[in-house]
């Protein structure tokens, strides 16, 4: 595989954890497990992992086209790293990474801290207020060991 004019093997980059995918230097993990906004955010964390942040309209549209193939149709929505933790209408990635890119929904935070893509919007992203909201899967991410 070719990657940024450098050819690279394609992608051993994310063994040997089973399940990860591996994307432009990171790798991915996405569950469809319905889990609570923290208790996902630290299954990430056991991993070396963080849930995910979206830096591009590219990784962002990768995404989608991942979860459009293994989504499993029955309205799973899915947790990535967005917070405002301080409800001010202010959402910040986990990471600390700038958020230049978003894909919200008619300009959304409206105040509510957990971000997450929505299944009934096709995966477009929106805040929700519950923590412990049942109905969502997450995306993990973390930058793919090198050699």
């Amino acid at each position: 595989m070719v990657e940024n004019g450098v050819m690279k093997a394609a992608a051993p980059e994310c063994r040997p954890e089973l399940g990860w995918i591996y994307h432009k230097g990171f790798c991915y993990m996405f569950t469809s497990y319905h889990t609570p906004y923290l208790e996902a955010e630290e299954l990430c964390n056991q991993h070396g992992a963080y849930l995910a942040d979206i830096l591009t309209q590219e990784e962002n549209n990768w995404i989608k086209s991942v979860l459009k193939v293994i989504n499993p149709k029955d309205g799973t929505d899915y947790f990535i790293g967005g917070l405002d933790a301080d409800r001010d209408k202010e959402m910040y990635w986990v990471t600390g990474a700038e958020r230049g890119f978003n894909d919200f929904v008619a300009d959304e935070p409206k105040g509510r801290p957990y971000l997450h893509m929505d299944f009934d919007l096709d995966f477009q992203w929106n805040t929700k207020d519950d923590a412990n909201d049942q109905d969502n899967g997450f995306i993990c991410k973390k930058e793919a060991p090198t050699a």
